[in-house]
């Protein structure tokens, strides 16, 4: 659930920005709102957003998410599972993920997600 974006030290909202991924918070942020995250949701939309506007296979997500830890590699249906988190989580925000069935996703040509590193 989307969340409204004020400024902390005013309180003021905040202005209409490009829809932002800031990956290490967990957050989207867009049109004076913000989503939350998990932490493999944020690695697989961030995927997403670092191969746009071409299509992922579930497989490369699999692979991709859980190349940090591979012992705990889950099935592949965890993909659709966290998509669909996602999606209910970003489509407030104007982010969309489409489906190629059989294939994979990708960020909706008209997402233009961009990924803010905080990286020290």
């Amino acid at each position: 659930m989307p969340l409204d974006c004020k400024c902390p030290l005013c309180g003021a909202d905040a202005p209409d920005l490009p829809v932002t991924l800031l990956p290490e918070r967990g957050m989207v942020v867009a049109n004076g709102k913000f989503a939350i995250l998990t932490g493999y949701e944020a690695i697989l939309l961030q995927r997403l957003a670092d191969v746009f506007p071409r299509m992922l296979g579930k497989e490369a997500l699999l692979e991709w998410m859980y190349q940090i830890n591979p012992d705990k590699e889950p099935e592949i249906k965890i993909i659709d599972v966290y998509v669909c988190k996602i999606r209910k989580k970003i489509a407030p925000l104007g982010v969309r993920i489409d489906t190629f069935w059989g294939k994979g996703y990708a960020l909706a040509p008209d997402s233009r997600l961009r990924v803010v590193s905080e990286a020290a």
